[in-house]
């Protein structure tokens, strides 16, 4: 299965200046907590910032895509196209593909995804970096957990499940 997982504002922004424009504890939990099980997908970018080298380095499940033919990656294998990480995926009979990003990746694979979560934060972020609009002819929402801002996380957000149609 492939699932695409992302963070969004209102306006679609997912980053800025290479880090998230936003701090959500409760997103980061959730995130974590989505991609226990399974390989990691992500662009170049996202696989070089701050919070992803964080994250991956720890890894050793990650497929990263990048257009730079000699760029190497520690603990991950490198690819030159979507089309080849999903048929690395399927060479390593990987069962479940996570797909985080960034916005050039999420726009090559949503129509390609077989299930999206995305946590929408409910507030206008300024951004550099984009989610792609969710076509609601092609997804519908399945599923949804919606959260009020606390002390933690200084805005409402929901968790959002959406299949093909």
């Amino acid at each position: 299965m492939k699932t695409i997982i992302a963070a969004k504002s209102d306006n679609n922004a997912i980053g800025i200046k290479q880090t998230l424009p936003w701090h959500m504890p409760a997103d980061i939990r959730f995130f974590l907590a989505q991609i226990q099980n399974g390989y990691l997908l992500t662009g170049r970018n996202s696989y070089q910032t701050p919070e992803g080298l964080g994250l991956f380095a720890r890894r050793k499940d990650v497929i990263v895509v990048t257009r730079q033919k000699d760029y190497q990656a520690a603990n991950a294998k490198v690819v030159h196209s979507v089309e080849a990480a999903f048929a690395l995926a399927e060479t390593l009979g990987v069962q479940q593909l996570n797909i985080l990003g960034g916005a050039e990746i999420y726009a090559q694979t949503i129509h390609l995804a077989d299930e999206m979560i995305i946590t929408e934060i409910h507030a206008t972020c300024e951004g550099d970096t984009f989610f792609p609009e969710i076509d609601l002819s092609f997804w519908k929402e399945t599923k949804r957990e919606d959260h009020p801002a606390d002390e933690e996380n200084p805005y409402p957000y929901s968790f959002v499940w959406y299949q093909p149609i």
